[in-house]
Parts: C-alpha cells; sequence; structure tokens
C-alpha cells in the first residue's frame, strides 16, 4: 500500500486570491522557553488552500460540511489525467464520456495545474472543469469530486445543487496515475461550515 499527500500545506504564504476571503495566519502563542510547550494561533478561511465545498458555500439554507455522512470522505474514485493542458482550456463533457464509464465512483480531476497554486495568476490560467462536463458527472452520479484546481461559479451551482462536495486544489496530482484510487478526503469538522479546509489523501492498492 502507498499513501500519497495531495494537500498543499497551510502557512502564512498562501495567497489570497479575493479581497473578501482571509488571509492565513499562524502566530506562536507559546514556545519552549517560557512556557515549556509551543502553541501556535491559526487563522484560516474555509476555502483555503486544499478544501471541500459544501452546498451552503452557494445555496442558502443547504446542507453544510458538518451535515455530510462521514462515510462519504473514503471514496473509491477514478483519476481522469488531462495532462498536458494549456492554460484556461476547458475540460469537455466529451473528454469526459471517453475516460468515465460506471457510475457511483468519485472523480479526481488531473490537469497538472497544481503546479501553479500560489502563483499570482493561478485563478486566471487555470483549465476549468465546463458546465457540460459538471452536467455530464451529475449525471453519472459522482458522489464526491476532486480536482487540482478551482472550480468555476457556474460548476459549483451545478454539483452543489446536486449535493456532491467539491475537492477542491489538491496538490501532488503528478503522482497519480489514470485508474482507481482510494481518495480520502477528511473536513475540518466547523459547526455550520459552509466548507472547511481538508486534509486528501490517495491510497494505492
Amino acid at each position: 500500500m502507498k499513501v500519497i499527500d495531495l494537500t498543499h500545506p497551510l502557512s502564512d504564504a498562501l495567497p489570497v486570491y479575493f479581497p473578501w476571503h482571509p488571509k492565513t495566519e499562524l502566530t506562536k502563542t507559546a514556545n519552549y522557553q517560557e512556557h515549556r510547550c509551543e502553541v501556535t494561533r491559526l487563522s484560516v478561511g474555509t476555502h483555503t488552500g486544499t478544501h471541500i465545498d459544501a452546498p451552503s458555500h452557494v445555496f442558502k439554507g443547504a446542507p453544510r460540511i458538518d451535515q455530510y455522512n462521514p462515510n462519504l470522505w473514503v471514496k473509491n474514485a477514478l483519476v481522469l489525467d488531462f495532462t498536458p493542458r494549456e492554460p484556461r482550456k476547458e475540460i469537455t463533457r466529451v473528454e469526459l464520456e471517453a475516460k468515465l464509464k460506471q457510475k457511483g465512483f468519485g472523480v479526481v480531476i488531473k490537469t497538472g495545474w497544481d503546479v501553479h497554486f500560489g502563483k499570482e495568476d493561478y485563478y486566471k490560467t487555470y483549465p476549468p472543469l465546463s458546465t457540460e462536463g459538471a452536467e455530464f458527472l451529475v449525471e453519472m452520479e459522482v458522489p464526491l469530486l476532486a480536482a487540482d484546481t478551482p472550480y468555476t461559479l457556474e460548476v459549483h451551482y451545478i454539483c452543489l445543487k446536486k449535493g456532491i462536495p467539491l475537492v477542491t486544489n489538491i496538490n501532488n496530482s503528478s503522482q497519480l496515475q489514470e485508474g482507481m484510487i482510494k481518495l480520502i478526503a477528511a473536513p475540518l469538522l466547523i459547526k455550520d461550515g459552509d466548507g472547511a479546509p481538508a486534509r486528501v489523501l490517495a491510497v494505492l492498492e
């Protein structure tokens, strides 16, 4: 068995791509010399780094991150490889139809764009899942969707309306081969959370 960490580390260096999203801050509040231990205060937004969006992120009154059955966070998932990928080139329904033939599995979209995470133009250049592609994944009864990119607002509405959580900005996708993995995507258990930072792992048998 091999485990691949698909998570971007939390740090002060994480970029803020939207002015209304809080900056990530780590501040030492205790140290070994004075307190005989070390403690750090973490200030982080619910959609920071590698994270999971709940339906309540875009729909008022929709399910929140703490309302999901934890069984959802451990799924057999198909890695779909779309590398190499040009900037802003959408992943189309036709491309997805050629790779995804069975209903009911989680999906991991690999574009290789995680290597650009942290760059100023990351959100302007990533190759997005198309709206038609998202509609196809809904038709295929995908319970959990992960990608090494963000998602467009339109894709948020399509997937989250159907209750499909969006695992966003995974890391180390170059270590994944196309095919089946065990995906573990564990969000922080935030009461009434519209989303949460997550530790995401791929288990290869």
